[in-house]
């Protein structure tokens, strides 16, 4: 997958899964430029999570991406730096846009049933559908 100039990065992800039906998938290599990065981390070790949302409006280099696709749902997790150097670690969220390029690639898995549930603390884990 290629994304360029301005292209939303999570939201271009979603819709050509949706478009090409895919459920299930890897990312396995995912690599580029942002101009905008949005994310979340976690500041607590609570049951709960307490996530702080961030966003940075730089030139951003995207040193890897990783993550599942599960029941049409992404959830990517990103390394990145800034031009300064300046590292950024966290779950990857909507709003991010890609500055020159970014390619992405996505490996299917059909016959996976899985889905992400939530335990009693509201936190996401992976089960059987």
């Amino acid at each position: 997958m290629h994304l360029g100039k301005g292209d939303k990065v999570l939201e271009s992800i979603q819709s050509e899964m949706d478009r090409l039906g895919v459920k299930n998938a890897v990312l396995l290599s995912a690599i580029g430029s942002m101009r905008k990065l949005t994310f979340h981390v976690i500041t607590e070790t609570t049951d709960k999570s307490v996530d702080k949302f961030i966003t940075i409006e730089d030139a951003i280099e995207v040193g890897a991406m990783q993550g599942l696709i599960l029941d049409g749902e992404p959830h990517l997790h990103i390394i990145c730096s800034d031009k300064d150097n300046n590292k950024y670690v966290g779950h990857l969220e909507n709003g991010c846009e890609v500055q020159y390029l970014m390619e992405l690639s996505f490996m299917e898995v059909k016959d996976l049933n899985l889905i992400r549930k939530k335990d009693e603390f509201d936190n996401a884990y992976i089960d059987e559908k």
